[in-house]
């Protein structure tokens, strides 16, 4: 999803620089970029970072209106009733369970102390780590992952030579929408 983030990203700036081409063509470089070109790059950068809060708005919203699942209910809020309740309105087709308040409260003080799980520590990561087949799982998740970020932004270092070696470059720029289209 990153390489698609960044590709739109680049799609979106190189429409908004076609857009506002007249106003980015007055100034020479970017030390003469005053006055209209100024505004021009301001809501060009304004409208760019609003389009990636886009994705950012979608995945909140979701996040906030997708119900909690009975397991997170039963396991980490400890919260029996409420879990029963949801299985049971989930059997049903409904989107949640509706409990009785004060015989959940009730269940829920009670309950509370016998629920208590004790925090991990140094010595259980240590103990459970310490058996090949969760080390080797690990070390694999973590080596894959390492490959894959070293792949995919050893691959954004090289961007500045690879687009002068295709034509894309800031030398012999005559305004600022050719700088800004070249890069």
């Amino acid at each position: 999803m990153q390489g698609i983030g960044q590709l739109v990203a680049a799609l979106v700036m190189m429409f908004l620089t076609l857009g506002f081409k007249s106003s980015l063509e007055t100034a020479a470089d970017t030390k003469s970029c005053t006055g209209g070109c100024q505004v021009s790059v301001d809501k060009m950068w304004r409208t760019l970072i609003g389009f990636g809060a886009v994705p950012a708005c979608i995945a909140l919203y979701y996040r906030l209106t997708i119900p909690e699942t009975p397991r997170y209910t039963f396991d980490v809020a400890r919260d029996v009733e409420q879990a029963d309740e949801d299985v049971k309105a989930y059997m049903t087709g409904k989107r949640e369970g509706e409990t009785d308040e004060v015989a959940r409260a009730q269940v829920h003080q009670g309950a509370k102390a016998n629920l208590q799980v004790p925090k991990a520590s140094f010595r259980d990561f240590l103990k459970h780590y310490s058996k090949w087949k969760n080390a080797s799982l690990l070390l694999g998740t973590a080596g894959s992952w390492f490959c894959l970020d070293v792949a995919f932004y050893g691959l954004s270092l090289n961007n500045g030579t690879i687009l002068k070696v295709i034509g894309y470059s800031t030398k012999n720029t005559h305004s600022v929408y050719e700088y800004l289209y070249n890069t």
